[in-house]
């Protein structure tokens, strides 16, 4: 027939993309039906329900399936384009037939297709699942082979073959609702808190040491007394001089059991219970479960160095997803950024140097990225100054935002004053229901029960 297309050709050319169509539109079926409505549809039973359940046992398989079929048929349309075009085209007839297919199969095998077969996911399964089946068996040895070779490439990630939902899907899903306004800042926050959970660090959520309160082992039950009606914890490390030498923790509720003769012959190493020991750059998850599991309230953090930094405790943990737990020793009045006379759209607001960059961005919408370096405003300002020492006065501009110092004492930055200098980029509005750490703010919070 010379330089005509045959019909033989034609009919191949016609049915590989037919196939290509096909292969596509059921990728996007299986794919455009969410999870929670596929269970459905199986508990529900019937024809659907049985096509799908048969998808779910054989998940990999069927993807497998698809791509065996589709990468088949495109191949036998650019083998066939190829050899038309080469009785037009001589010299250039693999670069025309490359690009003529490419267009052919990007239109009519991949974008009509799959946008058609998206808006008509559920009406479409039960017909795609039994095609997909005859498939199945007729590329059976192709799709084993396949399905076994991936497991073998993924043996060491083995969790990830067959995950229908990833942390990068959840992470979308919330980013979305926030768009979309579609759920409360309340649940926002707590969806944000646990996906952020795994990611904290001990140092970015420890009462650092100058906050911590500390009991003289060598105090008198009436001693003792007086200085836990001070401080109303519940907890206290129990030291020799300072956090370094801490022999123990002790525990108030234990006090409670005491008799009168008890308290007469009180022996403080007697009730305290063996401190426990973290590290400033763990992940809080990993020491939640220990905490957890050796059913200790309260723990010493280390740098390393092996120096005592500060303490952090389960409540404190908890409250990076619940947010603040009071309880009623708690201060909630002048503890209270939100009322704090302070904070004023014109003066800015003054913060405690000591306050973390999380709390920072918690309590006022501040988001200063976390450092190896820094992991509290005076850190921050500290490592922007570089050499220079700080002093009262002295001011350093990022992000639009503009820091005052505004006491600092034997060189330690006590208060900051932020200033939003492009006036609405940050409106330094405190967030109700947000979490405000005792470590950035009034009293050191050790009071775990």
């Amino acid at each position: 027939m010379g330089a005509e297309v045959s019909l033989f050709e034609f009919v191949v050319l016609i049915t590989a993309f037919i196939f290509s169509a096909f292969y596509s539109s059921s990728e996007a079926v299986l794919m455009s039906i969410p999870v929670e409505r596929v269970r459905q549809l199986i508990e529900d039973g019937g024809p659907m329900g049985k096509s799908l359940q048969f998808v779910a046992k054989h998940s990999n398989a069927m993807l497998t399936t698809i791509l065996i079929g589709n990468n088949l048929v495109n191949i036998i349309i650019a083998s066939m384009a190829t050899q038309i075009v080469s009785r037009h085209f001589d010299n250039d007839a693999l670069s025309i037939s490359v690009f003529i297919s490419t267009i052919l199969i990007l239109f009519f095998g991949e974008i009509l297709p799959k946008t058609f077969a998206r808006t008509r996911a559920e009406k479409l399964v039960d017909v795609v699942v039994k095609i997909l089946r005859v498939n199945y068996y007729l590329f059976y040895p192709a799709v084993v082979l396949s399905c076994w070779l991936i497991r073998k490439l993924l043996r060491n990630n083995s969790e990830l073959i067959g995950r229908l939902v990833t942390m990068d899907d959840i992470e979308f899903l919330v980013n979305q609702a926030e768009k979309d306004k579609t759920i409360d800042s309340k649940q926002l926050d707590l969806l944000s808190s646990i996906l952020e959970f795994p990611t904290i660090k001990v140092k970015d959520i420890m009462i650092p040491r100058h906050r911590v309160h500390t009991i003289p082992e060598s105090l008198t039950f009436e001693e003792l007394i007086k200085t836990i009606a001070i401080y109303n914890h519940s907890r206290y490390p129990v030291c020799e001089g300072d956090l370094d030498k801490t022999v123990g923790f002790l525990h108030v509720k234990d006090l409670l059991r005491l008799d009168v003769e008890a308290k007469k012959s009180f022996e403080m190493k007697k009730h305290l219970k063996n401190p426990f020991f973290v590290y400033e750059h763990m992940k809080i998850q990993v020491v939640f479960d220990h905490m957890n599991r050796k059913k200790v309230h309260l723990a010493l953090v280390k740098d390393e160095n092996g120096l005592v930094v500060g303490i952090v405790t389960l409540e404190d943990i908890i409250e990076e997803i619940l947010g603040e737990i009071h309880d009623e020793h708690d201060k909630t009045g002048s503890g209270d950024r939100g009322t704090d006379s302070s904070i004023s759209m014109e003066g800015g607001v003054v913060v405690d140097g000591t306050t973390s960059l999380r709390d920072l961005y918690n309590e006022y919408d501040i988001k200063i990225p976390l450092n190896d370096n820094y992991s509290t405003l005076a850190g921050f300002l500290l490592d922007m100054l570089g050499n220079n020492f700080p002093k009262k006065g002295m001011m350093v501009f990022w992000e639009g935002l503009s820091f005052k110092i505004e006491d600092v004492l034997d060189f330690e930055i006590k208060q900051v004053r932020i200033h939003d200098v492009e006036g609405e980029k940050h409106l330094f509005s405190h967030r109700q229901g947000s979490r405000s750490s005792d470590n950035s703010g009034g009293e050191s919070g050790y009071d775990g029960e």
